[in-house]
């Protein structure tokens, strides 16, 4: 998984151009962080980058503010968490809640957690393929990189569902249930969302080696997700992993790409107090407590 990058000023690469410069709104230049990447889309047969830089620190938490007191009677109390249900397991709230900036907003805290985690796959995939050289035994690397894999592809499906419901999209796990069967019917739902013609992201993620490339991850990730409980998946040596990762990445950065521009469309005309709204929001996203339940419901699927 090592190689050119060829990736370079993309979302994926060393010091990625922000979206700032080109593809964001311009009436939502002013108000949002300069750190956010925005390329321009690649080919989308650009091959994987060799290396990740390490991300910038998050900026400190912000202070909430509090009511001042008040002489009439106390209402009752908020709870002190807001249920589960109110959250989508691979995106956060519901379509109806967030406006297409605030969705994108997640988005690329997703492809930025992504980034990360890509890093993190490369390493282990060097270590899978030299293992002696790690002092692991071969089949312990394997077994372990193909958990890494799985975890992997879950933050590809996260970023995916945040980019559609920048187009209103929602592909809402309520309606398939949590067994396991039921499932799979959501997994395989994120995907024949994007092969039907009609939809935006169409040509960035629903066709071409690129759709054959994101079909074959969920394949791996639903063969290998036993992979840490000792059972017998097929192995690595039977895949090309660096097409395969190194497609999906450049599919998202085309949809990278054709969202920001539906952000730039939904946001002309928008009044001062829509844009707040929505900077309040992407104020408390910046905290990122909204992927921890993300994290947590993917650690028990």
């Amino acid at each position: 998984m090592s190689g050119s990058t060829g990736l370079k000023g993309s979302i994926w690469a060393t010091g990625g151009r922000s979206r700032l410069q080109g593809s964001v709104p311009s009436a939502r230049a002013s108000s949002q962080p300069s750190s956010r990447p925005t390329p321009p889309p690649p080919s989308v047969s650009a091959p994987l980058p060799s290396s990740i830089s390490t991300p910038a620190p998050l900026s400190s938490s912000i202070p909430s503010s509090t009511p001042a007191p008040s002489s009439t009677p106390t209402p009752a109390p908020l709870p002190s968490s807001i249920p589960a249900s109110t959250h989508l397991p691979s995106s956060a709230p519901s379509s109806s809640r967030l406006t297409s900036s605030q969705a994108f907003h997640r988005f690329e805290q997703a492809c930025l957690r992504l980034r990360w985690k890509f890093a993190d796959l490369k390493n282990s995939y060097e270590r899978a393929l030299h293992p002696e050289k790690f002092g692991f035994s071969a089949g312990d690397a394997e077994k372990n990189f193909k958990v890494d894999f799985h975890e992997f592809y879950a933050w590809i499906e996260q970023a995916i569902v945040l980019l559609l419901l920048v187009f209103n999209i929602e592909i809402s796990p309520k309606r398939f249930g949590m067994g396991m069967k039921q499932q799979h019917r959501y997994h395989e739902e994120v995907i024949t969302t994007l092969e039907d013609a009609t939809c935006p992201l169409y040509e960035a993620l629903g066709s071409g080696e690129v759709n054959m490339a994101l079909r074959k991850a969920k394949e791996l990730r639903n063969r290998w997700k036993d992979a840490g409980e000792g059972k017998e998946t097929p192995p690595l040596k039977m895949y090309d992993l660096t097409w395969l990762v190194g497609q999906v990445l450049a599919g998202l950065e085309v949809g990278y790409a054709i969202g920001a521009k539906k952000v730039e469309t939904d946001n002309q005309g928008r009044s001062w107090a829509d844009d707040f709204d929505d900077e309040m929001v992407m104020a408390v996203d910046d905290e990122w407590d909204w992927m921890v339940e993300p994290m947590e419901w993917e650690s028990v699927s």
